[in-house]
């Protein structure tokens, strides 16, 4: 796989993805939350965040795949190998993180849209 395929991958996702390049990286992001970054630690390798269930998925489904050794364990985050990727694997793992955020976003929505309701509700009683 390479960056290009996999940038075109992510963006393909949703109308919803943002592509955002930061210092030597590219993010993609949904609703505010990044659900990969193409470039991270280094070139030719990504950064997913994964629901625990969808990172133990991805490690089963390739070699490519690994737990961020720097991160807290149970945090999802998920280092991929682009060389050693195909194509259907990624687009799986792809999707997978953008369920992630494109749900942590519409919690954070909905959370937002109950919290002005309520403040609304109190001030008027």
């Amino acid at each position: 796989m390479t960056p290009e395929a996999f940038s075109t991958l992510a963006a393909r996702l949703g109308a919803a993805v943002q592509v955002r390049p930061v210092l030597d990286t590219v993010q993609f992001r949904v609703g505010g939350s990044a659900f990969a970054t193409l470039g991270w630690p280094e070139a030719g390798w990504a950064v997913v965040k994964l629901s625990l269930k969808d990172q133990a998925a991805a490690l089963a489904m390739s070699d490519a795949v690994a737990i961020e050794p720097k991160r807290p364990r149970g945090s999802g985050v998920t280092l991929v190998w682009l060389k050693g990727m195909d194509e259907d694997t990624m687009a799986y793992i792809l999707a997978a993180a953008f369920g992630v955020a494109y749900a942590k976003a519409a919690r954070s929505r909905a959370g937002r849209g109950r919290g002005a309701v309520l403040g609304a509700a109190k001030g008027a009683a």
